[in-house]
């Protein structure tokens, strides 16, 4: 059973939730694991293998009741709940219990003002109002114990547990009862823990007891083995986690409506959607930070940016300075992966937080849902706070935030501010709201500054966590030499940097030791992800079984092999879509490029990714088009004839995308194959119908004609011209302005100035430039404008002779 059809199965009335520890994770609960190591550090030694209880009762025997107590609730005191533990109220659920000891359920149902009986004990139970949701907390609360006087205790020793019938037996009756009357669905148990072992016992005694309501474990890291077990006692496994499992209850519209809140302020102002879609950034900045993991290629996350293990950047000052006019409303980091744009945009947007301002960012697996933020603005207006929105790789999302930005940008003044990051190449041909330039900044990332460097080396000496992971060879020289290494021999940088401060001087040596560290077969799925990964295509568990012919039920085990390697995360798993990814897109494009070096294995490659596609997932249709699309795709093959080859089979498999139709037309177009190119635009148009970059490349089909085809007269060669042209001004009377468009009519134009001495094409698209210019402000505008005012010059100058391919301007970019 997947997510999906769970929630079309289960009636939040009828449904009683049971959360584990798992399920006050992701608000920053520590695990079981750290809350032990925390109280062993109480104790003069530490016991080694022991469990929590057994510390537990360590800790209680040797410094007292209080003592322990004290140390847990320091530990959870300070949680708040984020994304589905706030989504919660959202449901009238029969009954909640929980086995944590903190308050996360109860503050979430503050937030949302709604009632809920909390009961924590035998002593603690009342008869619950109708109408009103009972929280059952089965192993105490951190709000009572006997070291304060009260009765009942928190369950956490061997003797707690010894003893727990006496303190919490009618709660396990009431947890029976509504086993016997509703569907039960458990949240955040590992598959592994015992507890949930005892629990599938008492499934299985009261189905022998004829109790026909259903269990369901929602568990995030999935065994196929293990799963089957607990199938067979009686609880149905289904792979999902609570924020993806109340997106779908949402969708299936089982909500009662109850205002959703941001962690981080007291008014309504997330939907419902946003607030398992969103991070909320000051929640995020109080959880842990993970040095180890951020100095192996993960982008810094608020916690480590919050403690200090990342540098403040020096275009961080200048994003500050750039959003505080009035273009100020809307800013753009752009630069090539692996130059730190997600730690600098994370930094630079947790700094607004601080300043009274909310801050969000939007999670990138997830679609951005433009509507309910251009909601979020107004109720910032009405509320007269100021919020600011990160959306990450926003190439991803471009034409939902171009939605967005429009919306927002038509306001006298936005409330909501907008930053993403963005991939050079990719912002460069995409259509962008105009707003980005009439009331938006840019900032451009590449290197690592002087002042960045040295900050980077001072921050060697400020955190030890840090300094026991850098190379001694880097160590011993001092700071002078080290900021000079840097800047000279990793070239300033960013993830070559890093890479030499913590391992050695060869990246790619560093990744190959990992990668023959690892057994053949993780070996395969960690190059096959990487080569995928690196033409920005989404990785996922089934399509990796597609294309490496894997048994399922081994994928638990790989996914262990690779751990640190590969990742996993939710991506969609209402349709049991589990992406897999490695710890940084420069990582992925290393590897791919040193283990898929054979063109005809990457041929391979890619006519299996192909052959394997379904495009009834969303993120496989992306693959698709990246795969038409991307350096790293089909353009890298250097034969002709295989790129055709593979375009045509990419456009059998989705006939209803038209990139890869566009790139196969622009790859007869840039060979001059302009018979083939005009049969792909006919065969495009007949399945599509017509679009604007279609109408310019039957400009410029018309265009090369004119230019290349032998014994034409003048005559012919001024109609071809005239045709491409007629083709342009219709294109842009139905699409409106566009400067690949102009590109496109000034590119003509100078064929007409030069062959013919009309000028109007080319002065029409030089002034068309100009005001698109004024009113978008584009610098690429002013590139293309130059451009095709220096042809003009040198062709006045050079009158007759036909322009070389270096100054022919081209017209082929955008789509």
């Amino acid at each position: 059973m997947d997510v999906a059809e769970l929630s079309k199965t289960i009636d939040p009335t009828r449904t009683t939730l049971l959360f584990g520890a798992g399920a006050s994770i992701p608000s920053g609960a520590p695990t079981a694991h750290q809350l032990t190591q925390r109280l062993s550090k109480l104790l003069n030694t530490e016991p080694e293998d022991a469990d929590l209880s057994e510390i537990a009762q360590l800790v209680e025997n040797r410094k007292g009741r209080s003592a322990l107590i004290e140390s847990v609730r320091t530990a959870l005191a300070k949680l708040r709940p984020t994304a589905g533990l706030l989504a919660l109220p959202q449901f009238d659920w029969l009954a909640i219990y929980t086995t944590n000891y903190d308050t996360l359920v109860e503050q979430s149902y503050r937030q949302s003002e709604r009632q809920l009986n909390v009961h924590r004990s035998n002593y603690d139970l009342s008869e619950s109002k109708a109408g009103i949701t009972p929280l059952y907390k089965i192993h105490g609360c951190i709000t009572q114990d006997q070291a304060d006087g009260h009765n009942s205790r928190i369950l956490i020793t061997e003797s707690d547990y010894d003893d727990h019938e006496r303190y919490r037996q009618s709660l396990f009756i009431a947890l029976s009862q509504h086993m016997f009357t509703s569907d039960t669905v458990i949240v955040g148990q590992s598959l592994k823990d015992r507890h949930l072992k005892d629990l599938a016992r008492k499934v299985v005694s009261l189905r022998g007891q004829g109790v026909s309501s259903r269990v369901f474990l929602l568990v995030h890291q999935y065994d196929a083995d293990r799963a089957e077990l607990y199938t067979r006692l009686g609880i149905e496994v289904v792979h999902s986690d609570l924020d993806h499992f109340l997106l779908s209850l949402i969708d299936a519209g089982k909500t009662v409506g109850a205002p959703a809140y941001s962690t981080s302020t007291e008014s309504a102002l997330l939907t419902p959607e946003l607030v398992l879609t969103t991070v909320d950034v000051r929640h995020a900045a109080t959880l842990n930070a993970n040095a180890t993991r951020l100095f192996n290629g993960s982008p810094g996350s608020y916690a480590d940016i919050q403690h200090g293990l990342t540098i403040a950047r020096v275009a961080q000052r200048r994003i500050q300075e750039s959003m505080s006019g009035t273009r100020g409303f809307f800013h753009v980091i752009e630069g090539a992966r692996g130059v730190g744009k997600t730690t600098l945009a994370r930094s630079f947007i947790l700094e607004q937080s601080t300043k009274n301002i909310l801050a969000w960012e939007h999670k990138a697996d997830s679609a951005l849902n433009y509507d309910s933020w251009v909601k979020v603005d107004s109720q910032l207006r009405k509320v007269g706070r100021d919020g600011i929105l990160f959306i990450d790789d926003a190439s991803r999302h471009l034409a939902a935030v171009n939605k967005l930005v429009d919306h927002v940008s038509a306001t006298d003044r936005p409330h909501l501010r907008i930053v993403l990051t963005v991939d050079s190449a990719k912002w460069r041909v995409s259509r962008k709201s105009p707003a980005f330039f009439s009331r938006g900044s840019h900032t451009k990332v590449s290197i690592l500054e002087r002042a960045d460097l040295e900050e980077l080396v001072a921050l060697l000496d400020r955190r030890p966590e840090i300094k026991m992971l850098v190379e001694d060879r880097f160590l011993a020289l001092g700071r002078p030499e080290r900021v000079s290494r840097l800047r000279d021999k990793c070239s300033s940088e960013m993830f070559v940097c890093l890479k030499n401060i913590f391992a050695n001087d060869n990246l790619d040596n560093i990744l190959l030791q990992e990668y023959f560290s690892l057994d053949a077969e993780a070996q395969d799925v960690y190059r096959y992800v990487s080569a995928i990964q690196a033409l920005e295509g989404y990785v996922h568990r089934q399509l990796i079984v597609r294309l490496l012919s894997i048994d399922t039920t081994a994928l638990d085990s790989i996914l262990t092999r690779l751990e640190g390697v590969v990742t996993e995360r939710v991506i969609d798993a209402r349709q049991g879509v589990y992406g897999w990814s490695t710890r940084h897109d420069v990582i992925a494009t290393v590897i791919a490029r040193l283990k898929f070096a054979d063109d005809d294995e990457i041929e391979r490659l890619f006519g299996a990714l192909i052959d394997g596609l379904n495009p009834t997932i969303r993120i496989e249709r992306e693959t698709a088009v990246a795969l038409s699309t991307h350096d790293y795709g089909i353009a890298r093959l250097p034969d002709f004839d295989t790129k055709v080859a593979l375009l045509r089979r990419l456009i059998d498999v989705i006939p209803a995308q038209r990139t890869p139709r566009r790139r196969l037309v622009k790859l007869f177009l840039l060979n001059d194959m302009l018979p083939e190119a005009s049969q792909e635009i006919t065969s495009a148009e007949r399945s599509l119908g017509t679009d604007m970059v279609l109408q310019r490349y039957k400009a410029m089909v018309s265009l090369r004609k004119a230019e290349t085809l032998p014994f034409l007269d003048a005559g012919d060669q001024r109609a071809l011209l005239l045709d491409a042209e007629n083709i342009m001004r219709r294109c842009l009377e139905s699409y409106g302005p566009d400067m690949h468009n102009y590109q496109a009519l000034g590119r003509i134009g100078l064929s007409l100035a030069d062959k013919f001495g009309e000028y109007g094409a080319i002065d029409d698209a030089l002034v068309l430039l100009g005001e698109l210019e004024s009113t978008v402000g584009d610098p690429q505008i002013q590139t293309i404008k130059h451009q095709l005012s220096e042809s003009l010059q040198r062709q006045d100058g050079h009158h007759g002779e036909a322009l070389s391919d270096k100054q022919q301007v081209p017209a082929f970019e955008a789509e």
